[in-house]
């Protein structure tokens, strides 16, 4: 019976630790923030060079707003229009968020 106690135990302690789950969100909305235009999943629809890839790294606290903040103010200071694929990574150390800078084409005259 204590065996059988001490298995039930096991099981349950198991089972609560691996169903813990943290959720965090980024806006996806098609958008401007501080100047610079962000997309996930879509593209600007406009011609446009890329400028380079940004990778910002940050401590479990960061969490993805702080993180798409300092994205954001990398990227201007890069001479960026817009960040294309832009996406945030949990990791177990703390998490990342990047993105590709990108300049619009100028309209030919």
């Amino acid at each position: 019976m204590k065996n059988l106690f001490l298995y039930f135990l096991a099981f349950f302690s198991i089972s609560f630790l691996i169903s813990c789950t943290t959720t965090r969100t980024i806006p996806t909305v098609e958008g401007s923030y501080d100047g610079i235009e962000v997309y996930t999943v879509k593209n600007p629809g406009k011609e446009f060079n890329e400028i380079k890839f940004i990778q910002v790294h940050g401590g479990w606290f960061s969490g993805p707003n702080g993180l798409t903040k300092k994205l954001i103010k990398r990227a201007k200071a890069e001479g960026a229009d817009a960040l294309v694929n832009v996406q945030y990574n949990q990791l177990h150390v703390g998490a990342t968020i990047s993105g590709t800078a990108i300049k619009f084409d100028d309209p030919v005259n």
